[in-house]
């Protein structure tokens, strides 16, 4: 593998690309119990070895359908454990290179095309092999595609630590309001890779587990708007916050449309300087950074931040 597409990608990754095809490294990397893929019943509940050694047609069924069943992989030691957190932590390095040799404020991901369609198929990505299947979609004018055409659509599978590590740094809310070049390979094999500008779009999780189903992109470019998340500056400034008082949030992300060669911003900032009880917040509190405009969506005498409660105490005490 080159030193471009491992650059990419990050060590951990790289390293576990480079392994034998037949090994399933995703398996060993987040799996702390690989024999349960010799196990029936974890593909299916109640069907036993026994079962598939009787009844020809059952057994025939799990091949066609569970192709990893029976399949042979290292159990994860505490070694690989560790080389994993090791990994993980390289990554989280080199991403903070890339940050820095960015001028647009723009991440790097990687990802691999996908040719499995289907519940089942898209199943066994998530659970065995921890690629968590989307698609990459929507128009984009500076290459000439069009979303009406069908082949404007690309599928495709991420790994899910890469995806993690995003939300861990962005968090779950603001995940989506970041822009990525997104490197999308053929296989192990490849390479060069397909890069697109991306942001991640309709983030599909579990309720509670930290589990993500499917993660979305959509193509990015110089105009399409953006939400970016808010952030309360000078709240020491505020008489009423700092007496108990509070912000109620009407929208915690404001749609923005960044000039060609700005740097993507990861918050805009609200001034709290002077703020009251009862105060509206709007449009005119926010910062907005040379070459970042709000949208057409936002308007400016209808826009709502959010409003400012606190004890009725508070406000006679603030009068006073």
């Amino acid at each position: 593998m080159s030193s471009r597409v491992a650059s990419i990608l990050g060590k951990g990754l790289a390293s576990r690309l480079n392994r034998p095809k037949n090994v399933r490294p995703f398996i060993a990397s987040f799996s702390t119990n690989a024999k349960s893929l010799n196990d029936p019943s974890t593909f299916v509940t109640g069907v036993t070895v026994e079962d598939l050694e009787k009844d020809a047609a059952l057994a025939q069924y799990f091949a066609a359908n569970f192709p990893e069943y029976g399949t042979e992989v290292p159990i994860t030691t505490t070694t690989d454990t560790t080389n994993a957190h090791e990994s993980q932590n390289a990554d989280s390095a080199l991403e903070e290179v890339d940050d820095a040799d960015s001028p647009l404020n723009i991440r790097l991901l990687a990802g691999y095309k996908r040719f499995e369609d289907g519940t089942q198929p898209c199943h066994r990505l998530r659970d065995h092999l921890q690629l968590i299947p989307g698609i990459i979609y929507g128009s984009d004018p500076t290459q000439n595609i069009v979303s009406i055409d069908s082949s404007s659509k690309i599928l495709v599978k991420t790994p899910w630590e890469q995806i993690q590590r995003e939300m861990d740094r962005f968090t779950y809310h603001n995940f989506e309001s970041r822009v990525y070049d997104l490197t999308v390979f053929e296989d192990d094999d490849d390479e060069e890779g397909v890069q697109h500008r991306v942001t991640a779009a309709n983030v599909q999780h579990h309720p509670f587990q930290k589990k993500i189903y499917c993660c979305n992109y959509l193509r990015y470019f110089p105009g399409r708007p953006i939400k970016i998340p808010i952030q309360y500056v000078n709240e020491e400034e505020s008489g009423a916050l700092k007496r108990g008082g509070f912000v109620v949030p009407q929208n915690r992300h404001v749609s923005c449309i960044v000039v060609d060669g700005v740097p993507i911003p990861e918050v805009i900032e609200m001034d709290c300087t002077g703020l009251r009880l009862k105060d509206v917040i709007r449009v005119d509190r926010l910062m907005f950074p040379e070459g970042v405009n709000p949208s057409k969506r936002v308007k400016k005498d209808r826009f709502l931040v959010g409003t400012v409660f606190g004890r009725r105490a508070d406000a006679e005490e603030e009068d006073a």
